[in-house]
């Protein structure tokens, strides 16, 4: 046995006890349900790489909490004292409605869907901003966001707000053939992504997953996309036998593109209307990712060039960050000791020119030193102490199978870091996230999730733990504390 958890008997979604066990290298839960007895659920492919809690890092504290714990995890979402991470990102959900219905979809949207009136929008909005006090990022989502009939207006408000960066999250069919829409994210392209959704290069796939043949669609979105320079994310939903032989594909059709900014790879998760467990045993998982991308690439990117992102539970998001210059894509674990020194990242998932200038700062201070924040080193090292700290710097930063970065290739990336020269295109970056559903559910990782539903009621509830328990009412919201109730 590796461990013991909490998980969710998928039958009626009770909270059950669950062994974390191994067989043949893969990890299960072995749960038993009072009702529904004894049953075992697949949960990863490599226990190598499962709950490696050596990347795991004190969370921040979210700066204000909603609710008293009463009920327990996960019945207390608002979020409770005990959630151990603040918001990295807040999830607005403006509308219900879209003009898809995806057979994958975890929030079951479709036509016919209700919005959010404008006020409600504002007010989930300001909710972050009064949690966080500067919020990292806001993720405008649905159903479709693009189809509310006032989302320039909620656009226009969010980026008005202290939020680092307003996302949309999009299945890009207008952005395909609407070009005053298009005009309308270009009139904000320096406070906005587009995390469009696109699963790869195959019509079977996009009829599976999306239930239309919408590749031309997408990547039509992405050419206009381009045309007005709006940074993007490829969002890709991998399923066995759909996208699951064309991560390299995307990965490298992202990397050649400046204004793609990343590819974000998310197993399928079964909730919403994606019910599947006559799959489940072949569910990917993100060892999967990260060896399919690593044999597709064929060296671009290597498995050791991913590594759980710190302000999370470790099995919950694995990143992998590239500098793009001179038309190479170069891995910063080439050139940079990640491993040793991942605190840096803990807490936070944007880098704005400042931050990065500070992580630098941190990281060149350590290589000059003792390796640690102690002080030793004196004042921060500059752009003019690099020649004399190359040779520490590149000497354990050595990639998969053995590769470096040429010295010229790192001093030209921690000399524009330093001076805040760095473009959000500088930097391509790969994000496997895996969410859970009732058959994973895992408490652990849902008390540090970063992700986070922002309601209207004021309620701040884990991504995951409103996909399962709360979207459908199948979980009450609890009493928020009176000083924060939201208006009604």
């Amino acid at each position: 046995m590796l461990g013991l958890t909490q998980s969710l008997c998928p039958e009626c979604l009770a909270l059950v006890p669950a062994k974390i066990i191994e067989r043949d290298g893969r990890v299960y839960f072995r749960k038993r349900c009072p009702t529904h007895g004894p049953r075992e659920d697949y949960i990863c492919s490599d226990v190598r790489q499962f709950d490696q809690m050596e990347f795991s890092l004190p969370g921040k504290i979210p700066p204000e909490f909603g609710v008293e714990p009463d009920r327990g995890c996960p019945y207390d979402c608002g979020l409770c004292t005990e959630h151990e991470q603040h918001t990295c990102v807040g999830l607005v959900e403006i509308t219900s409605s879209c003009n898809l219905s995806c057979p994958m979809c975890y929030a079951s949207s479709g036509p016919g869907g209700k919005h959010l009136s404008y006020e409600e929008c504002c007010c989930s909005i300001d909710r972050l901003v009064q949690v966080e006090g500067r919020a990292e990022v806001l993720q405008l989502s649905g159903g479709e966001p693009t189809i509310h009939p006032e989302f320039a207006r909620i656009l226009e408000y969010a980026c008005e707000q202290a939020i680092d960066i307003v996302m949309i999250n999009t299945n890009g069919v207008r952005l395909a053939h609407d070009e005053a829409l298009l005009e309308q994210l270009a009139r904000f392209k320096q406070r906005i992504e587009v995390y469009l959704q696109f699963d790869g290069f195959s019509d079977d796939g996009s009829q599976l997953l999306r239930g239309e043949p919408l590749t031309a669609i997408k990547l039509k979105a992405i050419e206009n996309l381009g045309r007005h320079d709006i940074r993007t994310i490829l969002v890709s939903t991998v399923h066995p036998g759909a996208n699951d032989a064309e991560l390299g594909r995307i990965v490298r059709f992202g990397a050649e593109r400046r204004w793609i900014t990343g590819v974000s790879l998310q197993p399928a998760t079964y909730s919403g209307r994606y019910v599947l467990p006559e799959t489940l045993e072949n569910r990917v998982t993100f060892p999967d990712v990260i060896r399919l991308v690593a044999e597709q690439t064929e060296g671009l990117f290597t498995e050791s060039d991913f590594l759980p992102l710190p302000c999370a539970h470790p099995n919950c998001h694995s990143l992998a960050y590239a500098y793009r210059s001179r038309g190479t894509v170069t891995p910063l674990t080439r050139f940079i000791n990640a491993r040793e020194h991942l605190d840096l990242l803990a807490n936070g998932i944007t880098f704005t020119r400042p931050r990065a200038r500070q992580l630098i700062e941190s990281y060149l201070g350590r290589a000059g030193s003792c390796g640690s924040d102690c002080g030793c080193h004196g004042p921060s090292p500059g752009a003019e102490d690099l020649a004399s700290l190359l040779p520490v710097l590149s000497a354990p930063a050595t990639g998969g199978n053995g590769h470096t970065a040429s010295e010229s290739l790192a001093e030209e990336f921690f000399r524009r870091a330093l001076a805040e020269e760095l473009h959000p295109a500088d930097v391509f970056r790969i994000t496997i996230t895996s969410f859970l559903d009732a058959y994973n559910f895992d408490v652990r990782r849902l008390m540090k999730c970063c992700i986070h539903h922002v309601l209207p009621s004021g309620h701040v509830i884990p991504f995951c733990a409103y996909n399962v328990l709360y979207r459908d009412g199948h979980v009450p919201l609890p009493a928020l504390r009176s000083s924060l109730a939201m208006p009604t």
